[in-house]
């Protein structure tokens, strides 16, 4: 029977469960018994992760130079307006620093503009829907079976809390990227005033030219959701959307971009940037959190000059891990294309029990991914694939001589055949990834460095 939880009462009976058994191991009631319990579990996390191999597609280590910039005591300092007439005093050092993040992040797409205050790649994109829609408007975006983000999304999405109609963009399963035969009669016929391209799922950057010509026989605005490859894109390895077509660019500022928690908007456009900032605030932000802004100006200045180089050994980890998955038997996505050109892996798991449980095999032994859904499964149905990401363990360390142990043991965690040993065996690959890109010790690492 499942237990009721004091905390959410109506979440689904799984998450109720697990949410009473948490309920009753904390009843902390004093600062001190509170302080034990955070350490405990940060410990613990740590432990866990240090002892595993993160594989998930949306995380990422951060470099020494982001970690010791980044000074919490300015999470406490609202810094409202811009440099020269902030609402509070004894802010200058902060405006400093909005000047040197916002030209760092622009430069590192290739833009003139950046506004950098958004707490999530999500909030970026609601800020795009308040700039360039009105409540009413039409949108056209990736489904969620083909890669869109659920930001994008009209039901229990983003897109839905400003008020606009969906409209999802032909996609061919087979070239995984729009259907560029069919992208022009769809944009003329649904007349959409925003289309957003990329999301969740980014094996291959997409061909913008028709987008661009259907947007322009429209006047729509193209945005290019990063959030995934925003890195591989700053260090040159991916396409370069501006350039070849996008408006606008929003991402996530940490997982390629390996910088601190948050998002971001990059445009070459005036009058479109003073739109996203007016978004920004004084709609959607009262306040943000400037502690994040040194700490971001580096990560994106280090995608950009790639010293030490991770992006390029990234896309090829994922590529040969792709291709070893593939020649064990599994059903790898992408094969008629080379499987990948980005940090991600997806693996058909409908003949493994579907995605979720999937990476809970994964899970049990200690490979930490998530589920995704397939461009080919029924709409609304559970997601059917498996998302691997290879980012942050190619930042810890790992080289190509680890790809036919870690292709095995996915491998045999995915189809039953590891018996009892996998979780050791997946310690002992962990183990030989003993010293990151910048000569850390990357297990038992300090927590202050771990992942995000």
């Amino acid at each position: 029977m499942t237990s009721r939880s004091l905390i959410a009462p109506w979440a689904s009976p799984i998450a109720q469960d697990r949410l009473s058994a948490l309920e009753q191991q904390h009843t902390e009631n004093t600062t001190a018994q509170v302080v034990e319990s955070v350490n405990r579990s940060l410990a613990e996390y740590h432990h866990r992760i240090d002892d595993g191999i993160v594989l998930y597609a949306g995380t990422n280590v951060l470099s020494p130079n982001v970690t010791a910039a980044h000074d919490t005591a300015l999470s406490t300092r609202p810094a409202l307006g811009w440099p020269g007439e902030k609402v509070q005093t004894a802010v200058q050092e902060i405006e400093h620093l909005e000047v040197v993040a916002a030209r760092q992040v622009a430069a590192s797409m290739r833009g003139t503009y950046a506004e950098v205050r958004y707490l999530t790649a999500t909030m970026a994109n609601l800020a795009a829907y308040i700039a360039f829609t009105e409540p009413g408007d039409t949108i056209a975006v990736l489904s969620p079976e083909s890669g869109g983000h659920a930001s994008h999304q009209q039901v229990l999405g983003t897109a839905g809390i400003r008020g606009l109609t969906v409209e999802h963009l032909p996609y061919s399963p087979s070239a995984f990227d729009l259907d560029a035969g069919e992208i022009g009669d769809f944009i003329g016929r649904v007349r959409p005033t925003l289309i957003v391209i990329g999301g969740s799922v980014t094996l291959f950057p997409h061909d913008l030219a028709p987008v661009r010509e259907a947007a322009d026989g429209v006047g729509a605005v193209v945005l290019y959701d990063a959030s995934h490859t925003a890195g591989l894109i700053a260090a040159g390895y991916y396409q370069d959307p501006l350039a070849e077509g996008a408006d606008v660019v929003t991402f996530s500022t940490y997982k390629t971009y390996a910088g601190p928690a948050g998002g971001a908007a990059v445009t070459n456009s005036a009058e479109y940037a003073e739109r996203l900032a007016e978004a920004a605030y004084p709609t959607m932000l009262s306040n943000y959190d400037p502690a994040r802004l040194g700490p971001l100006a580096i990560a994106a200045r280090e995608a950009v000059e790639q010293s030490p180089a991770w992006a390029a050994a990234t896309i090829e980890y994922a590529g040969e891990l792709a291709a070893n998955l593939n020649a064990r038997g599994l059903v790898v996505a992408g094969r008629r294309r080379g499987y990948t050109r980005s940090h991600q892996v997806v693996i058909d798991a409908q003949a493994l029990g579907g995605g979720p449980a999937a990476a809970r095999r994964l899970e049990a032994v200690g490979l930490y991914a998530g589920a995704c859904r397939l461009p080919w499964q029924t709409p609304d149905s559970a997601p059917e694939g498996i998302r691997l990401g290879v980012q942050e363990f190619i930042r810890r360390g790992a080289g190509y001589d680890t790809v036919t142990t870690l292709s095995g043991l996915i491998h045999r965690s995915l189809t039953g055949a590891g018996g009892g040993t996998l979780i050791s065996e997946t310690r002992q690959l962990r183990s030989i990834v003993d010293t990151d890109l910048w000569g850390r010790e990357t297990v038992g690492a300090p927590a202050e460095w771990s992942a995000v």
